[in-house]
């Protein structure tokens, strides 16, 4: 997020959250810690890894199998479409679009 503030001579650009630097990194990362435990969080590590290697044995799998093939059938031998029945008349004493609310 980019915002501007008045400084003495003019408008500085100020922008949110893109000056991370080391040390804010570090301390982020002991809250973190301190909230979660170390536990947890290798838990989570664990986790999110199998899900990653999961995904990938997925997607790689996908890749491997052929491609189904579609056999066609000759002209003559091709059912006819034919077309849907028509819908039942509405009863006398109901509307066809009653109002629910």
């Amino acid at each position: 997020m980019i915002s501007t503030s008045p400084v003495q001579g003019g408008w500085k650009r100020v922008i949110m959250f893109g000056s991370l630097g080391a040390p804010e990194l570090i301390i982020i990362g002991l809250i973190v810690v301190l909230l979660f435990g170390v536990g947890k969080l290798s838990g989570l590590g664990k986790d999110l890894g199998s899900s990653v290697k999961e995904f990938r044995k997925a997607v790689k799998d996908e890749d491997d199998k052929p491609a189904p093939v579609v056999q066609q059938m000759p002209a003559q031998q091709m059912p006819q479409a034919s077309t849907p029945p028509p819908p039942p008349p509405a009863p006398q004493g109901e509307q066809k679009n009653p109002n629910i609310f």
